[in-house]
C-alpha cells in the first residue's frame, strides 16, 4: 500500500513539474518576443526620424491592415505599413512588421533547432555541392583544423593547405556570422597568415573565433559591380519561399559596400538598390538610414542603367539550393558575380533574414502567400 502511494505521489510531482516547466517556457517565450518587439520599435522610430518620409497613418489601407491582422490575433504597429507606402507609394494591408515576422512567421516556416548546423559556412560544400562558391583553403571546425576537403590537419602540417597565390583572402566566422561580423581580410605568404601585415598565431585565431572559422579566396568580381564599388564583394540579396510544391523567388536586392569597407551590409553603412525580375537595378538606392541616393555615396557612380548579367540563371541556382534545405521554407541568399559573370554563393540566412528593404523596394512581397502562411502559424518549442 505504501509503495502504491509513493508511486502515485511521484507521478503527481512529475505532472506538476511538467506543467511548471511548460509555463516557464511560455513566460520565457513571451518575454523574448516582448523584448524583440521593443527593440524593433526603437529601431524603426530612429529610422523614421532620420528620413523625410511622411507617414500617412490615416490612409484607408491602415484601417484595412489593422482589421486583417486582428483576424490572426496579432497586434499591428501600423508605422511599418505607412513607412513602406511613403517610400514606394504602394498601399497595402499585407506588409509584415519585423516583430511579427521574427516572433511568429519565421519560427513557423523554419526549424530553428537545425538552423545553426545548416548555417555553418564550413558545411556549405556538403549541402551546396555543385553550386559555385569562393575557394576554401582552411577550415576550423569544433576547434579542429581541416583542409578544403575536410581532411583533419594539425598545428604541424596545416600550413601545407595554404597556398601562396597572390590574392586577398578572408577569414570568416562560420557560426553566428551574420551582418559581416568579425570578417577580416588577410594575406597568405610562405604558409603563414597575415592580417594587416601582422603574422597571425593559429592558436590565437582559433581562440578568437571560438574554434569555428573558414579562410577563403576573395572572388574577382564582375566589372559591372566593381566599377560601382571596388572594395567589397557586392552581393545580390534574394529571398526564396517554399510554398506548397514550389520554390518561389520573392524578391531581389543589390547591396553595395561603402567607405572602403569590405563588407556590403547596411550595418557598415552600405547602400541597397532594388532589382527587377530581369536583373535591372533601380536608378536609386537607400542608405542605412533610408535616405534616397541616385549615385554611390563613395564612388559617385550613378545607379541608372545597370543590369545584372545572365540573371535568369540566378533563380535556377536559388531553387536548386533551396531544394537541399528541406527543414527551411524561407531562405535569404547572398550571391556575388565573378569576372566571367558567374553567380557565386557567399552565404545564406535561415534565422533572421532582413525584410525591410525588400518591402520598401518591392512592396508586400508575401502578399499572394500570406493567408496560407498565417493560417499555419504555430507555437514552437524553440522561440
Amino acid at each position: 500500500m505504501i509503495a502504491v502511494t509513493n508511486n502515485h505521489t511521484r507521478k503527481c510531482w512529475y505532472k506538476l513539474k511538467k506543467r511548471i516547466i511548460l509555463q516557464l517556457k511560455k513566460i520565457d517565450r513571451s518575454l523574448r518576443r516582448w523584448n524583440r518587439t521593443l527593440n524593433w520599435n526603437k529601431q524603426v522610430n530612429r529610422i523614421y526620424k532620420s528620413t523625410s518620409a511622411v507617414l500617412d497613418l490615416n490612409h484607408p489601407s491602415i484601417t484595412e491592415a489593422k482589421k486583417y491582422w486582428r483576424k490572426y490575433n496579432l497586434r499591428l504597429n501600423p508605422k511599418r505599413n505607412a513607412f513602406c507606402a511613403a517610400l514606394n507609394n504602394i498601399h497595402s494591408s499585407r506588409y509584415i512588421p519585423e516583430d511579427i515576422f521574427l516572433n511568429y512567421i519565421m519560427p513557423s516556416l523554419n526549424n530553428f533547432i537545425l538552423a545553426q548546423a545548416y548555417n555553418d559556412k564550413n558545411m556549405y560544400d556538403v549541402f551546396m555541392q555543385g553550386i559555385t562558391m569562393p575557394k576554401t583553403v582552411l577550415r576550423c571546425m569544433h576547434g579542429n583544423l581541416h583542409d578544403a576537403n575536410y581532411n583533419l590537419l594539425n598545428i604541424g602540417n596545416y600550413s601545407k593547405s595554404l597556398t601562396d597565390k597572390e590574392v586577398d583572402y578572408f577569414i570568416k566566422p562560420t557560426i553566428d556570422s551574420g551582418s559581416g561580423k568579425n570578417i577580416k581580410k588577410c594575406k597568405i605568404r610562405g604558409g603563414k597568415i597575415f592580417v594587416d601585415d601582422v603574422l597571425q598565431d593559429i592558436n590565437k585565431l582559433k581562440s578568437s573565433y571560438k574554434g569555428e572559422f573558414i579562410i577563403q579566396e576573395s572572388i574577382d568580381q564582375s566589372l559591372i559591380l566593381s566599377d560601382m564599388y571596388p572594395y567589397s564583394v557586392n552581393c545580390i540579396r534574394s529571398m526564396s519561399l517554399r510554398y506548397e510544391d514550389k520554390i518561389i523567388v520573392l524578391s531581389n536586392l543589390m547591396k553595395f559596400g561603402n567607405n572602403r569597407n569590405y563588407v556590403d551590409n547596411t550595418g557598415a553603412e552600405g547602400v541597397v538598390c532594388g532589382v527587377d525580375k530581369n536583373g535591372n537595378i533601380t536608378e536609386f538606392g537607400y542608405d542605412h538610414k533610408f535616405n534616397k541616393v541616385f549615385e554611390h555615396p563613395f564612388t559617385r557612380k550613378p545607379f541608372k542603367n545597370i543590369a545584372l548579367p545572365n540573371f535568369g540563371k540566378l533563380e535556377k541556382i536559388i531553387v536548386q539550393g533551396h531544394e537541399r534545405l528541406p527543414h527551411f521554407d524561407l531562405v535569404a541568399w547572398d550571391f556575388g558575380v565573378d569576372k566571367v559573370n558567374k553567380y557565386v554563393l557567399i552565404e545564406y540566412n535561415l534565422l533572421f533574414p532582413g525584410l525591410d528593404y525588400h518591402q520598401v523596394f518591392n512592396g508586400p512581397i508575401f502578399e499572394n502567400y500570406l493567408d496560407r502562411i498565417l493560417n499555419n502559424v504555430h507555437e514552437t518549442e524553440y522561440i
